[in-house]
């Protein structure tokens, strides 16, 4: 059984080390100019008067570092005291507000007021080094506690999206932590919570908020990343018809074209420390969970995206594969150059087994990042859930095969899959002790790319320009 691997974002901020060196000071010496007159037997040359002792330069004074300037954050919204406060004197009547079928105007405020009190306590200094325990999850239990009403939840979301929005906005802005757990809790709300057998639905009226964090270049990186794992779940778990919990295909696209515009930037500016590939891969895997091929105005610009970044040979081979397993996820029809898609799939495995076995014969660590994009070939192959690979979804080569237009291109899927399965099982099956992968599989998997070129590398007809 192959199981999906969560990754983590490291988000690292290297201290700048300064080498100074100072100078020595010359000492420049004057020669002295003797008048000698004629030489007497009786008056004998007065000698030279000594030359005065040469300046000294005083010693360098040390350059004092510059003081880094200080930062400064928002003042905390409310203290440890007015929470409290509000404990032992309101929440009985905000349990009471949370049960109401229809909240009277009072109930409604009691709802609206503990909301905003529950977004605050992020900025009180006390519960920083644990936001999530200490505020996160009790927000989420206020709106999907089984004693909340349908009303008191909507009312509830709605507020707590709206202070969120109004923390966020602070200048000076909250520390990062803060606006790090803000973001989280946008992103992990629920329209429907979780029952017995049924998934939670995503809240999805705080989309437009995340997206505003997204675009922010000037927000921590790791608000950024949550924002983009918020908005992919929106797009992979919003439910049509579902009040507060589905997505126009408007606000679908506006997702994914904001997404994308990002996604777009970040390959433009580069990086490759580990928070930064974590961002482009999260933003990849976004838009293939937004699912659409195309924009409202039929344009290409998502799966052009996605396999510009997937056919990037100085991109991290991670979020290449991470790219070619979203451009597999969404709702492709005939247009879609699918020979292409699938010949950069097994090229890009080949070039991880080639690695492989490099690093192996090295003594080196095999590196966690090929043995992740290792599975997310796989997936983009054959996807983790039988719900994904079933209709509407149809995720995956083997599964897209199925949608009118494509089902020509079975027999090559096939073919692709019985050369690069050897390979992604041979790497999956030894996860503690790396051994070769050996050499007549990856020359297996050479040889169906050689004799499948595809015939265009535009990634759909309508595709302005051809990828790499």
């Amino acid at each position: 059984m192959v199981l999906g691997i969560e990754g983590r974002s490291v988000v690292g901020n290297l201290g700048n080390v300064i080498s100074r060196s100072t100078l020595g000071a010359g000492i420049a010496l004057c020669g002295a100019c003797l008048l000698i007159g004629p030489v007497s037997a009786q008056a004998p040359a007065q000698p030279a008067p000594a030359a005065e002792p040469a300046a000294t330069n005083p010693p360098a004074t040390p350059a004092v570092p510059a003081k880094p300037a200080e930062v400064v954050y928002a003042e905390p919204r409310i203290t440890e005291e007015d929470f409290q406060k509000w404990n032992s004197t309101r929440s009985l009547k905000f349990s009471t507000a949370q049960k109401s079928i229809a909240p009277t105007n009072a109930e409604t405020k009691e709802l609206v007021d503990a909301a905003n009190l529950l977004v605050d306590k992020m900025t009180v200094p006390k519960f920083r080094q644990d936001l999530y325990r200490h505020v996160v999850e009790p927000a989420r239990r206020s709106t999907d506690g089984p004693s909340t009403a349908d009303k008191p939840r909507e009312i509830l979301l709605k507020a707590i999206t709206a202070r969120s929005i109004e923390v966020l906005a602070q200048t000076p802005p909250h520390h990062p932590d803060v606006q790090h757990n803000v973001v989280i809790l946008l992103g992990t709300l629920n329209a429907r919570p979780a029952g017995a057998t049924a998934a939670a639905i995503p809240y999805t009226g705080s989309a437009k908020a995340l997206i505003t964090v997204l675009e922010d270049s000037n927000r921590p990186l790791q608000c950024r990343i949550a924002a983009a794992i918020g908005l992919g779940r929106m797009g992979r778990e919003a439910v049509p018809g579902v009040s507060l919990g589905d997505l126009s295909i408007v606000q679908r696209g506006e997702i994914a074209t904001s997404l994308t515009k990002v996604l777009l930037q970040t390959n433009n500016s580069g990086g490759t420390d580990d928070g930064k590939l974590w961002y482009r891969g999260r933003l990849a895997e976004a838009i293939g969970d937004c699912g659409l091929a195309y924009d409202l105005n039929k344009g290409s610009g998502y799966i052009d995206a996605l396999m510009s970044t997937a056919t990037n040979r100085d991109e991290n081979r991670r979020v290449r594969s991470t790219a070619i397993r979203a451009a597999t996820q969404l709702q492709w029809d005939a247009q879609v150059n699918l020979p292409l898609v699938l010949h950069e799939e097994v090229k890009l495995l080949v070039e991880l087994g080639n690695d492989y076995n490099k690093k192996i014969a090295e003594k080196t660590p095999v590196p966690a990042e090929l043995s992740h994009a290792n599975l997310d070939l796989y997936f983009a192959l054959q996807p983790k859930t039988a719900q994904q690979g079933s209709s509407p979804l149809l995720w995956g080569l083997r599964n897209q095969v199925k949608r009118p237009g494509l089902n020509k291109y079975e027999a090559s899927v096939t073919a692709a899959y019985g050369v690069a399965m050897p390979v992604i099982n041979h790497i999956v099956s030894n996860p503690k002790k790396a051994v070769a992968v050996p050499p007549a599989l990856i020359a297996a998997a050479q040889a169906w790319i050689d004799a499948n070129p595809p015939q265009d590398r535009k990634p759909a007809a309508v595709s302005p320009a051809p990828v790499p």
